[in-house]
């Protein structure tokens, strides 16, 4: 009778040991996943990396003057100079225009369509102009974009 309650009992206690140690490899594989067992969190693009560099005043004013032509930030422009994106930061403002060009396409084209304005004869061939003048503007946006990848 005693050995089979002491057989009962290390029985028990293995198991428990053996529930144990998996839930604390459940637990450590969670931690190792991040926090709160969600994934590992992504690896931000930081700017980690500081040079200094000595330059005169007219250097600097120089560099000042150009840099306030752009809506950005000094560190930033000197960074898209030294990597050759100047150019990308003048596009910008075209493709804004253009964009603001296709809304306001697109309003005038709904605004057509409603019942109210069948006074003009030939109402779908200005809608057709103005979905082709908008399809345009996509394309070129588009193909800008496929560009620069």
């Amino acid at each position: 009778m005693e050995k089979d309650f002491l057989q009962e009992f290390i029985y028990q206690v293995a198991k428990e040991n053996e529930a144990n140690i998996a839930q604390e490899k459940r637990k450590k594989y969670f931690q190792e996943l991040g926090r709160k067992g969600g994934l590992k969190t992504k690896e931000n693009k930081k700017l980690d990396k500081v040079i200094s560099i000595r330059m005169t005043n007219s250097e600097y004013e120089i560099l000042i003057q150009k840099q306030k032509k752009y809506p950005i930030k000094l560190s930033t422009y000197i960074r898209n100079v030294l990597l050759e994106k100047e150019l990308k930061i003048n596009e910008f403002k075209t493709d804004e225009i253009l964009l603001q060009f296709g809304n306001h396409f697109k309003k005038i084209s709904n605004l057509l369509r409603n019942r109210e304005w069948n006074v003009f004869e030939n109402k779908k061939e200005i809608l057709v102009r103005i979905e082709n003048l908008i399809e345009l503007i996509h394309q070129y946006l588009y193909s800008k974009m496929q560009k620069d990848e």
